[in-house]
């Protein structure tokens, strides 16, 4: 996959530029899935990952907030996957 940088704005109002980790498209609810990061810090040390929905308008990612229980669990799983992989 090419590099995907894209841009949020977080909740200070700063522009923030974000890059994809992974996509994925669900077949079964029809939706995709974006795991990017925001090359921040956790307190261990680690690089912070987010997931969410998202779709791809006039050649830029957006992302879409709203998520049901489903989404979350799919969001989490992806993760938890792609932190499996990178481990082995």
């Amino acid at each position: 996959m090419e590099s995907m940088q894209f841009e949020i704005t977080n909740s200070e109002g700063k522009m923030i530029i974000c890059e994809t980790i992974a996509t994925y498209h669900d077949e079964d609810s029809n939706k995709d899935f974006i795991v990017y990061t925001d090359g921040t810090l956790n307190e261990e040390k680690k690089l912070k990952l987010f997931y969410s929905l998202y779709k791809i308008k006039d050649n830029t990612i957006q992302l879409i907030k709203t998520m049901n229980k489903e989404d979350k669990k799919l969001g989490l799983e992806l993760i938890k996957e792609l932190i499996t992989d990178l481990k082995s």
